[in-house]
């Protein structure tokens, strides 16, 4: 009886001690994961629904994240220009990084608000990442995985093309059942795909 009770606590401790570290590697590599997402702090900068916040109460955090991860940027003179940016209205009327920066061009701004332009051009050029975004590339990735061995290039790209559009395809009437009768219709086939009824 000792034995089984011995087997069974060094089963439980086992379980524990996995269950443990399976919780470490997960916990580590969400740290990875998410550690570098200060570079996205930047944006949050030049968000024109905060820019009354930031005029009472400035930024300085997310602005020496910025500063400190691109260093390209002069912190006392970008400083100074989102002052003057959270101050006045008609910026306050933008409604993202992109219309700012349209704004800046428009009015030949770009000398004048030279920090401000560059943290712009770095804020329209960084690629967000979003859940659409991934969904399109897993697509894309599970047609070219499937296809890859067997596959033409001009099929895969077909192919590719109808999962991507396939919303319109949705709206063709009958589109899978032609599809399937064309391909059923074919030569060169090992079996017989149409059903005839002998009847």
């Amino acid at each position: 009886m000792k034995l089984q009770e011995k087997e069974r606590e060094n089963i439980h401790i086992n379980r524990t001690v996995a269950a443990r570290e399976r919780c470490d590697v997960i916990t580590n590599q969400v740290k990875e994961r998410f550690c570098f997402i200060s570079y996205y702090s930047a944006v949050s900068l030049l968000e024109a629904p905060k820019f009354q916040e930031y005029e009472k109460k400035f930024p300085t955090q997310i602005l020496d994240q910025t500063t400190e991860f691109y260093s390209v940027l002069r912190k006392d003179r970008l400083k100074t220009e989102l002052r003057v940016i959270y101050r006045r209205s008609d910026f306050r009327k933008m409604t993202g990084a992109i219309s700012l920066l349209q704004f800046i061009i428009e009015n030949n701004l770009q000398t004048t608000f030279s920090e401000t332009y560059k943290l712009l051009l770095i804020i329209v050029t960084i690629p967000m990442t979003t859940a659409e975004a991934e969904r399109c590339f897993s697509t894309l990735k599970r047609v070219k995985t499937f296809l890859r061995s067997t596959m033409s290039e001009d099929r895969l790209s077909a192919l590719a093309m109808l999962s991507i559009e396939k919303r319109m395809i949705n709206d063709i009437p009958k589109f899978n059942e032609n599809v399937i009768d064309l391909f059923a219709s074919k030569k060169d086939r090992r079996g017989d795909l149409i059903y005839k009824n002998c009847i």
